[in-house]
């Protein structure tokens, strides 16, 4: 007579276990790697961008962009459509040539090249660096290896200049975005000189439970990294 082989529950049971404790431990390794593939190819459309700012600066008597400009200084989105104001978005596109270089693939915002690039973008300019009203001489930067140009954004779309982000925006007392910490508790920060480095940030425990972001704390001068052109602060 044949005999049935079988798993008892027991050994069923043990199996799904090691399976579960085996899951909780690779999902979150799993998840590391996804996001540091998307910080890697985050840190590339910067570093496009930031080649891009390096030319225009070349084009244009090694000054910086403004902010915006308002009056009739217009331009055509590259989707098409009514021209609108021609703010630093759109100053790069001739030397960026892809409206897809200002989406993070950690964002949840997403860009196509229409009119709202200052609501979409998921990257916005250091505001006391690109500054609105008058352009930066490039030569005027006292440390251009260290001074924020560019980084990762986040916050209200609407309000004043939301495609600009500053030092203290994150607590969220102003209608401009913070520097975001998408990328494994970190941002993506294109510096003046063009190049890009990824800055780990810690969150403020006074931050009210009202505000989504968690206030990150955008690095300062005790880790070298300056915010004003002046090299001072």
């Amino acid at each position: 007579m044949s005999t049935k082989k079988a798993f008892t529950l027991i050994e069923l049971l043990v199996v799904i276990a090691i399976i579960s404790i085996l899951a909780s431990i690779l999902f979150p390794v799993f998840a590391r790697a996804r996001e540091n593939a998307r910080r890697a190819s985050c840190m590339s459309n910067l570093k496009q961008i930031g080649l891009g700012m390096m030319m225009y600066v070349q084009d244009y008597d090694e000054m910086y962009p403004m902010l915006s400009y308002i009056g009739t200084d217009k331009v055509v989105p590259p989707a098409g459509g009514t021209a609108t104001n021609n703010n630093w978005i759109f100053r790069l596109q001739p030397y960026v040539k892809s409206p897809q270089l200002f989406n993070c693939p950690s964002s949840t915002r997403s860009w196509n090249g229409d009119a709202n690039a200052a609501a979409h973008t998921s990257y916005g300019a250091n505001s006391t660096f690109l500054q609105s009203g008058s352009a930066l001489a490039m030569a005027a930067v006292d440390k251009p290896s260290q001074t924020i140009m560019l980084g990762d954004t986040d916050g209200p779309t609407t309000g004043a200049s939301p495609y600009t982000f500053t030092q203290t925006s994150y607590s969220g007392a102003t209608p401009t975005r913070w520097l975001a910490d998408r990328h494994l508790d970190g941002a993506n920060i294109a510096f003046a000189d063009g190049h890009v480095k990824w800055f780990k940030m810690s969150r403020d425990s006074a931050c009210p439970s009202t505000n989504t972001s968690g206030c990150p704390i955008p690095p300062s001068v005790s880790r070298g990294v300056y915010w004003n052109a002046n090299g001072v602060s």
